[in-house]
């Protein structure tokens, strides 16, 4: 139901802890007490494991209160902020640094209130703001603020009676500092400093694009070329109005086939709308190391839910912004409908995984069966096909790297150069369809020097913390439009 990608190479992956028995056991015997689980009340079993990339190895992690339908962010010394849930962890805040033997730890009553399908997006000053989640029109800082929680009365006007679809509303840092915040089918520019909207956005065409009806956002990157002021919003599916109730009465409407783009840096800006290759409600939207997006999960009619799915969208779609173009690559054999994640890995291909459509671990007699399984995608741009022009990334001058500064980047390639770029990633945390703190920035570079066997190219890190939070990123080369495998670089 989570997951997410740590700077040691390691996969942060839970689901909740009142599903009752999983398949692995919590370590050394160790049993959590909960009397007011509604599973289990003595649970010897794992509800979050730690996935070791190099090694496969699960290693088992204790969550103590209800993870269910939480939210999450990185933060600059690499250590995951995880907020809310259901029941007992509702008003929790977890953390977990990435060391060989972390594990969660748990601040009952951090938050001031309730957070069950809310946001996160990491600010500047490494604040946390968590936005949203059901029967809450406002927000809140993590470390909690004196003022608690304010009110937010764009979450109760997009707010559907009975359907809500405005939940874990999409939240993107934009270049000037303020919050693009989108719910249900409409957006703003919100200063959250003030707690004032700076600006509203046009209504995108179309149904809902939130959860329930679970469409999917990027932030498009962002590029040195224009000081990374220019900034453009990608929302992808999600389903008609009414799409939610119809499901009650057994009604499964097919989803929504297309994609809404906003430069909500223009003086006057107007959605483009595109269209898919096929309906899609509860896909993950990546960006890839190339640039591109990549939409991958979900079906294709009802909306998002216990069993409220229908017809799995087994094949990924390729967009590439710069001409519009969707490509519809190879197909799974595994659906992965509510409940499923994907995240891109650092070697380029994509980790997915989840999918339970069912109240608790439902392995057999329902239509979709739960699968605890986890699948890599190669994109296409790992087939061997492309190797004479990828690069191997030899050496970085400096990977902690402060704002404004510059630093060297040596590589080496069997294909002269050509059209070099320098690609730096801030790996999400997925749930739900939405990949929060998503980010990627075209770094300013000069041209590569041949030195030897290698090349060398002066690579320009980022102005300051509204262009790139302070975080662990991944940063890779990109030639001829195939990219290097991807190394870790500090950014602040």
């Amino acid at each position: 139901m989570h997951m997410t990608l740590a700077h040691t190479n390691k996969v942060i992956m839970f689901d909740r802890t009142d599903y009752g028995p999983s398949e692995i056991r919590l370590a050394n015997g160790f049993c959590r007490r909960d009397p007011r689980d509604l599973a289990l009340q003595v649970d010897c079993w794992a509800h979050s494991i730690e996935l070791d990339l190099a090694t496969n190895r699960v290693r088992p992690l204790t969550v103590l209160t209800d993870t269910w339908c939480s939210s999450g962010a990185w933060q600059a010394g690499g250590t995951l902020t995880q907020t809310g849930g259901w029941n007992d962890g509702g008003n929790t805040v977890r953390t977990i640094g990435a060391g060989g033997n972390d594990d969660w730890r748990e601040y009952p009553n951090a938050l001031a209130k309730p957070r069950w399908y809310a946001s996160n997006q990491l600010l500047p000053d490494q604040r946390v703001i968590v936005i949203g989640g059901r029967r809450q029109f406002n927000y809140e800082f993590v470390p909690r603020g004196r003022e608690g929680s304010i009110e937010l009365p764009f979450l109760a006007e997009t707010n559907d009676p009975g359907a809500e679809n405005n939940l874990y509303p999409f939240v993107h840092l934009s270049p000037d500092g303020n919050l693009f915040i989108f719910a249900n089918k409409d957006s703003i520019l919100f200063n959250y400093n003030r707690n004032q909207v700076v600006r509203r956005y046009p209504r995108l065409p179309g149904g809902s694009r939130n959860y329930p009806a679970s469409g999917s956002s990027v932030l498009l990157p962002l590029s040195a070329a224009n000081r990374y002021t220019r900034a453009e919003v990608l929302v992808c599916g999600g389903a008609p109005e009414g799409s939610f109730l119809a499901t009650y009465r057994q009604e499964f409407l097919p989803a929504e086939q297309t994609c809404g783009r906003l430069v909500i840096t223009d003086a006057n800006p107007n959605w483009l709308v595109v269209k898919m290759p096929s309906p899609r409600v509860m896909g993950d939207m990546l960006i890839l190391p190339t640039a591109e997006v990549l939409i991958i999960n979900g079906a294709s009619q009802g909306t998002a839910g216990w069993g409220l799915g229908r017809q799995p969208n087994l094949a990924p779609v390729l967009f590439t912004p710069v001409n519009n173009r969707f490509q519809v690559m190879s197909e799974t054999g595994i659906p992965r409908l509510y409940h499923s994640t994907a995240n891109v890995l650092p070697d380029g291909s994509i980790l997915v995984g989840g999918s339970n459509p069912n109240f608790g671990y439902t392995f057999r007699g329902t239509l979709f069966p739960t699968n605890l399984s986890i699948q890599r995608y190669n994109p296409y741009y790992l087939n061997k096909g492309y190797n004479g022009r990828r690069p191997y990334i030899t050496a970085i001058s400096n990977v902690n790297l402060e704002y404004g500064t510059s630093f060297t980047v040596t590589f080496q390639t069997a294909q002269a150069p050509n059209g070099v770029a320098f690609h730096l990633y801030a790996p999400p945390f997925t749930t739900h369809t939405y990949s929060m703190n998503q980010r990627m920035l075209v770094l300013g570079s000069n041209a590569p020097v041949r030195v030897g066997r290698s090349y060398v190219a002066r690579v320009y890190a980022p102005p300051n913390a509204v262009t790139a939070p302070s975080a662990y990123h991944l940063l890779t080369v990109v030639n001829q439009g195939t990219p290097s495998a991807s190394a870790w670089v500090h950014i602040g």
